[in-house]
């Protein structure tokens, strides 16, 4: 049993498994916190850790991975929910950077795994779409990270902020609304920096769709065809 388990994550249907793991903690989880009941916040932070592991599962491919990975996902787990029970600046920059690291190396070796030799099937497909969204994932990070460093980067409408509220969602929202080039405008990058960050993650979302998740499309559909 344990060995057909870790086996399944060498598998391309744990491409797909792990969008599912993405779109929940993006798009469900990650949201509800923003209500401040502290069961929600306990909830996001148990789907928070899985989300880690499914990346620790899927990234312990090699011999020197699988000695490194686990101590830094660990780490990572442990300073998250530091932050969901007693937040500090110090905590809060470093929760960021563990993100930033953990989703670089993470979108990076999903892409590996997508666009490596041999038929393309369903799973890679999902799993484009899944490096996609974890490039969200990391600029949100990015900018959060900003934010700490320099609270005055950012403008946000105040709506959205409420009083002891942490702005890591609004930051994942922004990230995503840049990242397929909506641009509402309720938050706004003054800093060089963080615009310059902004301006890239735009280029990324237009292009990445066009020409990275169209080609795999256009692929599995010659592949159906023969």
């Amino acid at each position: 049993m344990i060995r057909q388990f870790f086996s399944f994550w060498t598998e391309e249907k744990s491409l797909s498994f792990f969008l599912l793991l993405l779109v929940l903690q993006i798009f469900v989880f990650a949201p509800l916190t923003a209500s401040g009941h502290f069961y929600l916040y306990l909830l996001n932070g148990i789907m928070g850790s899985l989300f880690l592991l499914a990346g620790l599962l899927t990234l312990a491919q090699g011999r020197l991975i699988r000695w490194i990975a686990p101590g830094f996902i660990f780490t990572a787990i442990a300073v998250r929910w530091l932050v969901q029970t007693s937040p500090t600046h110090r905590l809060l920059v470093a929760d960021s950077l563990l993100a930033i690291c953990y989703a670089a190396c993470l979108t990076g070796f999903v892409l590996y795994r997508v666009f490596k030799e041999g038929p393309v099937s369903g799973h890679r497909v999902r799993g484009s779409i899944a490096a996609y969204l974890l490039l969200g994932y990391f600029f949100a990070a990015v900018y959060y990270l900003i934010y700490e460093l320099t609270p005055n980067a950012f403008t946000i409408n105040a709506p959205l902020l409420a009083p002891g509220q942490n702005p890591s969602g609004i930051f994942m929202y922004f990230s995503l609304v840049t990242l397929t080039t909506v641009g509402f405008g309720d938050v706004s990058a003054v800093h060089p920096v963080a615009r310059s960050l902004v301006t890239l993650e735009g280029v990324i979302g237009t292009l990445y769709p066009a020409i990275l998740i169209a080609r795999l499309v256009s692929l599995r559909i010659e592949q159906e065809r023969k």
